[in-house]
């Protein structure tokens, strides 16, 4: 009998033994890779296929085996989609732990300051995110925007709808994707990333001193404003001045005739506009129309949204490319033509 007791204790011991020795090697030993790769999860894909992924890129062991081991250890194992970065340090257990989260690798997208929605939406293309269609869904969506109060103010959507159709929907949002390096799993929805971006581009807007005693009406105006200067301005030094030469002209009545306003109305872009684009009936036309532009032209940086809060105090009313990234500054159009002649730009 006792023969018998020490013979089941030695099997349920080996057993034991042999199913830590499974268990070990699984979490400890990284996955015999062929070489680095992205593990693409998609739709349909079961723990069998992720499995068979896996051994034609290297992993060694018992298809059963490993089965029966992940069900033991995951049991409530959901394959999520995503793309997984698999290199040779992975092991089977991290890498699975990372299916079950859904923590897929997060691919890195910069959007630089100044570019405009279509151009953001392009950017979101190109890296695979989201498509085109999707990314004006979204932001065309009066839910969408409501989920902030600054585009729930009644003065601001008022002021909307004194343009009627002349302001296309997706225009309400313009200004406020934030330009940044963003970190973005693919199989992150569009809302969510667009809703990263918009709280991101108010975090920031929240460091704006005083920001808090303006009405949405007057921070608006001046986040028109600063993508004006994103647009006219290379060099951050120059950012509060070009913001003063704005004020000094809308304070004076005299048109702005900034060149990016015609920009953003043109199909495409040009290196130089010619008499007839200053002359396109437009209400963002700031050639043709005194003002400023009915919303922003492009989504500006933290520095160019602090020069339009904080500009400088000068007398200027005109500036001129000088053709390496600076301009020439002028009180009066008889400086500014003398400027205007020794300019390499023109």
């Amino acid at each position: 009998m006792k023969k018998q007791i020490f013979i089941i204790f030695i099997l349920i011991f080996s057993m034991f033994i042999i199913s830590v020795l499974i268990y070990g090697f699984f979490i400890t030993s990284v996955i015999p890779l062929n070489s680095d790769f992205n593990f693409e999860v998609k739709n349909g894909d079961t723990l069998s296929s992720v499995i068979k992924t896996l051994k034609n890129h290297g992993l060694i062991g018992n298809n059963f085996i490993i089965r029966i081991y992940t069900r033991v250890f995951f049991p409530d194992l959901v394959i999520k989609v995503g793309s997984y970065k698999v290199s040779k340090y992975t092991t089977y257990w991290s890498l699975m732990k990372e299916i079950n989260k859904g923590i897929g690798f997060l691919k890195k997208i910069i959007i630089p300051p100044g570019l405009k929605l279509s151009e953001i939406a392009a950017v979101f293309k190109s890296n695979n995110i989201m498509t085109e269609e999707d990314f004006y869904r979204v932001i065309r969506k009066d839910s969408f925007l409501a989920q902030w109060d600054f585009f729930k103010d009644k003065n601001l959507l008022s002021y909307w709808e004194n343009f009627n159709t002349q302001i296309p929907l997706e225009n309400r949002l313009e200004g406020f994707l934030y330009p940044e390096t963003y970190f973005i799993s693919e199989n992150t929805e569009a809302e969510e990333i667009l809703k990263i971006s918009v709280d991101y581009f108010f975090s920031i807007l929240s460091k704006i001193p005083l920001i808090d005693k303006l009405s949405t009406g007057e921070i608006y105006k001046k986040i028109i404003i600063a993508s004006l200067i994103e647009e006219e301005a290379v060099v951050d030094s120059e950012k509060p001045i070009i913001a003063s030469v704005i004020y000094n002209r809308l304070n004076k009545g005299m048109r702005l005739e900034l060149c990016p306003t015609v920009e953003y109305i043109l199909p495409e872009h040009k290196k130089k506009l010619t008499e007839d684009d200053l002359k396109v009936p437009s209400i963002y036309n700031t050639y043709l129309r005194k003002g400023l532009p009915p919303t922003p032209i492009c989504n500006p940086s933290f520095n160019s949204l602090k020069a339009a809060f904080f500009p400088a105090k000068t007398d200027y009313l005109f500036y001129v490319a000088k053709g390496d990234g600076t301009h020439y500054f002028s009180k009066t159009f008889t400086e500014h033509l003398k400027y205007k002649s020794k300019s390499t730009y023109y």
